[in-house]
């Protein structure tokens, strides 16, 4: 399985690289700076949210969070009604933004970890309640929806042609990696998810564990909606509707298994740059919208088979 963990993500960079050179031999230019910046920009939103989904899925009880989307949309409507297009607010829109993310992450945690509520029930709850709440406060209060000047700075532009929000997503994907498996949360996180039992007859407080899982995804699902926020320009509802789905295909594909017990980030983010440059493939050639849904169930399926083929 050593094996495996490693050469997961040499596969998926060399699949990403095969792309590149594909979509340049069929489309000149497709591998130009501009366009390899503009996909390490998408790649790293699409990596913020697989990272949600592949704590919770550590943590066992075939764990999904289904309400990132929601979660996301609540983060950027937040931010940008405090930011109000102020680069001074934009730090406390950031806090209050993640903040909310963490409470909605705790609710899905009790429910699931002290209630013994199935994962994608409260967590498909959660996402009505926490939609369906702002809809209601946004007719109501109408709150500033434009992203502060330094915000959009963040998200859309870069440093030495590198995009900002990447950088950014490189320093979280460090910490990522070292939490989930090199500290000693990381290692009950996954014990947890292997096999609760066992976990808690050595100690673990496999409630606490599950709860700050969930906590931990929503923090990062609502950053990730405020950082979207800037890189559209405004926030609106259903902003991070469309990372629920895409966000479950690349923890997939990056080898987290619904059993739980692995975490391995590393892979996940190969797998969002893949997946990201894949669709921009599909895009530049005009695929249509059931020839990209084909296309992304087979590579889902493949990745799939894989490891069930190594795992017997």
């Amino acid at each position: 399985m050593k094996r495996l963990s490693f050469g997961r993500p040499v596969l998926l960079l060399g699949l990403t690289v095969a792309l590149l050179v594909v979509g340049e031999v069929v489309l000149p230019g497709f591998v130009g700076l501009g366009q390899i910046a503009n996909q390490l920009k998408i790649a790293s939103f699409l990596g913020l949210f697989g990272l949600c989904q592949t704590i919770v899925i550590a943590a066992g009880g075939q764990g999904l969070d289904l309400s990132v989307g929601a979660v996301a949309t609540l983060g950027g409507i937040l931010g940008a009604g405090l930011m109000a297009g102020s680069d001074v607010m934009t730090p406390l829109g950031a806090v209050v933004a993640v903040g909310a993310g963490l409470g909605v992450g705790f609710l899905n945690g009790m429910g699931i970890a002290v209630l013994g509520v199935p994962p994608l029930v409260t967590t498909l709850a959660l996402s009505s309640v926490v939609d369906g709440g702002l809809i209601v406060g946004v007719s109501l209060v109408h709150p500033a929806d434009s992203a502060s000047p330094a915000l959009v700075a963040l998200a859309g532009r870069g440093v030495a042609g590198v995009p900002s929000v990447a950088l950014l997503w490189a320093a979280v994907a460090v910490v990522a990696i070292w939490l989930l498996s090199r500290s000693a949360w990381g290692r009950r996180l996954c014990r947890t998810g292997a096999n609760p039992v066992t976990a808690r007859l050595s100690g673990t407080d496999t409630v606490r564990v599950r709860v700050i899982a969930y906590m931990l995804s929503g923090g990062v699902a609502a950053l990730g909606g405020f950082l979207l926020t800037g890189y559209v320009g405004q926030a609106f509802l259903g902003l991070g509707n469309a990372y629920v789905l895409t966000s479950i295909v690349v923890a997939a594909i990056g080898g987290v298994t619904l059993a739980g017990g692995k975490a391995p980030y590393g892979s996940v983010a190969c797998a969002a740059i893949l997946m990201t440059v894949l669709v921009s493939l599909l895009t530049a050639i005009n695929m249509g919208e059931s020839g990209r849904q084909i296309i992304f169930g087979l590579t889902l399926l493949v990745f799939l088979m894989i490891d069930r083929r190594l795992a017997a």
